[in-house]
């Protein structure tokens, strides 16, 4: 065979092989850019039809997923490639963006006449964390004037007894069956009262006094996704119990759904709070969380003056939150 053919043949190969690389390429381009466009409009949904709230929980991921493959379809070459490691990159800047937060300077706006700053925290434990001695640690080094703490396994309860030398004061409901938190604070707690065997999610609620004036901080922790129905009968539960108390109020603990939920939505619309938290804080485990399913509610009147921070998680599948706020002058 002469050279030349063989040369055409080859050169006809491949380009065949190219046609069919840039057909694949762009079939999976466009899956790509279906799925993540897909996900975004399902998590819409979740304020028609509350089960499809789940998909609310991944509206950070959808977005990145979509922004890459529309980045990746007009690109002449390595298109596939590049959608991909945008993707990548863009999973992992949202697990960077809290520890990007913490290394920004602190410092506290200043207070206004007759305000008071109170620093508040929540922190989930997680029932399997064995680091006891590191989540004790790291209640002191966050150093809040009061602390909401979840999922207080029997193995921990010793922990909140050795902390009464800086929380002095405290609330908690071990005796209920289902009653897994903690209310730790540095100023008097004038009443208090859980609920763990009812329609809203278990809850630890305290007035405090001092200088607190009377506040009302309740610590929550509702049921997780894909249990979606039952979360939101819980908030709405919540929302109904909340709007009884009187005065300002704080609502801090593991909500288990993002900022974009319709769980978060139903507790600021039918309570008035002001959600104030947007951090990422699960999972822990890989340094990179993905979803701010921890957060704190405050009524109008505080303000914030310290961002909102994320601690360290010490063992646990969450991570902390904290910021500081101003209590208003009575």
């Amino acid at each position: 065979m002469p050279d030349e053919m063989i040369s055409s043949a080859a050169e006809a190969a491949e380009g065949a092989a190219r046609r069919r690389r840039r057909r694949y390429g762009s079939f999976e381009l466009k899956l790509g850019l279906l799925i993540g466009v897909a996900g975004l409009f399902a998590s819409r949904l979740g304020q028609l039809w509350v089960a499809f709230d789940v998909f609310s929980q991944f509206t950070l991921q959808f977005a990145v997923l979509t922004v890459a493959f529309l980045v990746g379809n007009f690109l002449p070459w390595g298109r596939l490639t590049a959608a991909f490691l945008l993707t990548i990159g863009g999973i992992a800047a949202i697990g960077s963006w809290p520890h990007a937060m913490e290394r920004l300077p602190s410092a506290l706006a200043p207070l206004k006449e007759g305000e008071t700053a109170l620093k508040v925290a929540s922190f989930n434990l997680w029932y399997a964390n064995p680091d006891v001695a590191g989540i004790a640690a790291e209640v002191r080094r966050l150093d809040a004037d009061i602390i909401s703490l979840i999922e207080i396994g029997p193995d921990k309860r010793a922990m909140i007894e050795g902390l009464r030398d800086l929380y002095p004061y405290r609330a908690e409901c071990f005796a209920d069956a289902y009653c897994h938190l903690a209310v730790l604070s540095k100023l008097p707690i004038a009443e208090n009262l859980s609920r763990s065997s009812w329609e809203g999610p278990p809850m630890m609620v305290v007035r405090l006094g001092g200088r607190a004036r009377d506040l009302v901080v309740i610590g929550a922790h509702t049921i997780r996704f894909p249990h979606t129905r039952a979360q939101f009968r819980q908030v709405r539960a919540l929302a109904r119990f909340i709007e009884t108390m009187p005065g300002a109020k704080i609502v801090m603990g593991d909500f288990n759904a993002t900022p974009f939920s319709r769980v978060t939505r139903a507790v600021e619309e039918e309570t008035g709070l002001v959600r104030l938290t947007a951090l990422p804080t699960w999972p822990a485990w890989v340094d990179l969380p993905q979803m701010a399913i921890d957060h704190i509610f405050a009524s109008p009147e505080l303000r914030v003056i310290g961002d909102e921070r994320v601690g360290r998680p010490m063992g646990s599948d969450h991570y902390p939150i904290v910021m500081t706020l101003a209590l208003p002058a009575p």
